[in-house]
């Protein structure tokens, strides 16, 4: 074989060579940019005024969160409720601060494998006032797995966590960091406000116990004394119970429940700053159950045990009195 047909050969390779780079530059990888994303979601969530979320622990009932002036509610059927203290903006965090590290799938053959099928998936949607979608994201499965090359001198466990998510109107999967599943597969409940007493302790002059009976009696603040009924109190019993005051979460939604009888229980805490809220404890279904009810959310009822938070609250006159 000649020399000269060998160059012949080389030039016709390497043109070869140079004709599939020059498709992969102008075609393969721009279309590759084109398809992945460096983010999941982009919206401003001034705009945003409803959010709806479907995920797998709700047994396909909806969670629905809408916004009124500045408020935020969360309902599911027929429950509409406060949401809980910086609920919304976590979601919001969630969402905008999703970054795909890889693109693990390009079509929908593959969603299944990631439980991105409408039914296997987490959804959530925002939406403008006017009813227009401004983003629709579907949360998969989490994938956990040890690193190839643990870090030196580390012995923990360093796991790496991929979670997988796609857009609603898109066919591909992509891959990201962390553990995203846990910010919305949770209870409807646990989005709820579950703030049953807020206070201040050096605001509180004054409660009144309204107990069955000849019971009752007031705790009274006087020059900087606090007195139980007409008995000095103990500073320290005091000073305790109002520690318990500053916040206070209800154990469990009682829905649903009106009450038809007058309160067995009743407290009322008056104080400077314009602090004043009273509370409410009705005899509940059996003889440990009671259902408590607070001025600062009066459309809501707990239930407790008696050794519950209605212990907590409700204390009897001989409690400050130093023995």
């Amino acid at each position: 074989m000649s020399k000269r047909f060998n160059n012949k050969r080389l030039i016709y390779l390497l043109s070869g060579l140079i004709a599939i780079l020059i498709l992969t530059v102008f075609i393969k990888i721009p279309k590759e940019k084109a398809t992945f994303k460096s983010s999941i979601a982009d919206f401003d969530t001034a705009a945003v005024t409803r959010i709806i979320l479907n995920n797998r622990i709700s047994d396909g009932n909806t969670v629905e969160f809408n916004r009124h002036n500045a408020k935020w509610t969360v309902q599911q059927g027929n429950i509409v409720s406060a949401t809980q203290e910086g609920a919304v903006e976590n979601i919001f965090y969630e969402v905008l601060g999703i970054r795909p590290q890889s693109l693990a799938a390009i079509d929908k053959s593959r969603w299944q494998e990631f439980n991105l099928t409408d039914s296997l998936a987490t959804r959530i949607k925002f939406l403008n006032g006017k009813g227009k979608i401004l983003a629709d994201v579907m949360i998969g499965k989490m994938d956990f797995k040890q690193p190839e090359k643990p870090i030196a001198g580390y012995s923990g466990n360093n796991v790496q966590i991929t979670s997988y998510v796609r857009l609603h109107n898109g066919n591909e999967v992509y891959a990201i960091d962390g553990l995203l599943q846990f910010s919305f597969n949770i209870k409807f409940e646990d989005w709820r406000d579950k703030t049953f007493v807020r206070s201040r302790k050096d605001d509180v002059t004054s409660i009144r116990f309204i107990y069955p009976a000849d019971s009752s009696y007031n705790l009274l603040k006087k020059d900087s004394i606090w007195y139980a009924g007409n008995l000095r109190a103990d500073s320290l019993s005091v000073a305790n119970y109002l520690n318990s005051l500053i916040l206070i979460y209800g154990p469990e939604f009682k829905d649903g429940y009106k009450p038809v009888l007058n309160p067995v229980y009743q407290m009322l805490v008056e104080g400077n700053n314009s602090l004043s809220f009273s509370i409410k404890c009705y005899a509940g279904e059996s003889i440990d159950e009671y259902i408590l009810n607070s001025s600062r959310n009066p459309d809501v009822y707990y239930s407790s045990k008696k050794n519950g938070i209605f212990n907590q609250l409700f204390k009897p006159q001989s409690h400050f009195i130093k023995k």
